[in-house]
C-alpha cells in the first residue's frame, strides 16, 4: 500500500465508523491517528529485506523502523495537504 492509498483508507475508515464526520473532520482524525502511530516508533509497514541491511537482526529491525517512520511521515504530509 502506498502512502496515498493509506491516507485515503484512513479518511474513509473514519467516515465509515463515525457517520457524522465531514471530510475535513475525517482528515483531522486521520492526522491524529498517524501522529499516534509515529509516537510508537512503528516497524511496519516495511519493505526492508534481511539482505538490504547486512543480514543481522540488529540492523534489520532498525531498518524496519526507519522505513516505517518514512512511510508514516509521508502519510501525514499527504493528509496535511488536504
Amino acid at each position: 500500500m502506498t502512502p496515498n492509498e493509506k491516507a485515503a483508507q484512513l479518511i474513509v475508515d473514519n467516515q465509515l465508523k463515525i457517520k457524522s464526520l465531514d471530510y475535513k473532520e475525517a482528515v483531522a482524525c486521520a492526522i491524529v491517528t498517524v501522529e499516534e502511530i509515529i509516537k510508537t516508533e512503528p516497524r511496519y509497514p516495511s519493505n526492508v529485506d534481511w539482505d538490504d541491511c547486512g543480514a543481522t537482526h540488529q540492523y534489520y529491525y532498525e531498518s524496519q523502523r526507519e522505513e516505517a517512520l518514512i512511510f508514516w511521515n509521508q502519510v501525514k504530509q499527504i493528509l496535511e495537504r488536504l
